[in-house]
Order: C-alpha cells, then sequence, then structure tokens
C-alpha cells in the first residue's frame, strides 16, 4: 500500500525541506534584526554613559558635541539598515506560511487517499463476509443437518 503513496510521499518529503529552508531564511533574517536592535540598544547606553560623563568632565562637553553627531549617524545608519530588513522579514514570512500551506496539501490529500483505500478494502471485506454468510445460509437450508 505503501507504494500506491509513493507520489505523494515524495511531495511531502520535498515540501518538507522546502518548508525547513524558508524556516532557516527567516531564522537568520530575525537574528539579523535582533542583532540591529541589539546594537541600537547598546548605543543607547553607551550614549547615556558618555552624557554622564561629559557632565563630570570640563573638557567633556566640548568633545561630547563631535561624539554626539557620529552617535546620530550611527543611529540613523542602523534604523536604515533595520528599515530595509522589513520587507525581507515580510517576503521570508509569506514564504514560509505558503510552504506551509503546500505541505499540509500533500498532507490532507494523502489522509484522505489513505481514508478512502481503506474504506474502499472495508467495503471489499464487507462484501465478501456477506457473501460467504449468505452462502453458508443457503447450505444450512439445502442440507439438513
Amino acid at each position: 500500500m505503501a507504494g500506491n503513496y509513493k507520489g505523494l510521499n515524495s511531495l511531502i518529503r520535498l515540501s518538507d525541506a522546502a518548508l525547513n529552508d524558508r524556516r532557516r531564511e527567516l531564522n537568520a533574517l530575525q537574528e539579523r534584526e535582533e542583532e540591529i536592535k541589539r546594537k541600537l540598544d547598546e548605543l543607547e547606553e553607551e550614549k547615556r554613559r558618555e552624557q554622564a560623563l561629559s557632565r563630570e568632565l570640563e573638557a567633556g562637553a566640548f568633545a561630547y558635541s563631535g561624539y554626539a553627531q557620529g552617535t546620530i549617524h550611527r543611529r540613523k545608519e542602523l534604523e536604515r539598515q533595520l528599515d530595509a530588513l522589513q520587507p525581507m522579514l515580510e517576503q521570508a514570512r509569506d514564504a514560509m506560511a505558503e510552504a506551509f500551506q503546500e505541505l499540509k496539501r500533500y498532507q490532507i490529500a494523502l489522509d484522505l487517499r489513505k481514508k478512502s483505500d481503506k474504506e474502499a478494502a472495508d467495503r471489499k471485506a464487507t462484501i465478501a463476509m456477506d457473501e460467504i454468510s449468505l452462502n453458508m445460509h443457503r447450505r444450512n437450508q439445502v442440507e439438513p443437518v
């Protein structure tokens, strides 16, 4: 019976592999997103430390303005990277959802085919049992016991 499902089983394996590929791609993008967010958080923390240090030191106020400009530039660059990543994340999520739906379609088709084959086999078994019972009944009617 497994041979009857060879094509569907192959499609399921291929779809499962494609889904795993889409998951890996999405995970890589999500890791990149988390890394950028982490860098933004670190930059914000660094900025707070520098602000506190510039308040404590006399020369710190002069140096802080140059630092602040660099911080603004780095933050904008990280935010640009994050914004550029969003469409790729959305596309990866859509691709993964599509791969998942394709896999489910094949799994459902396989389940339906197995159910249909089982029902057909059950019908054949019932017909065979009915015929055996009918033949036994006929024999009992014809032959006195």
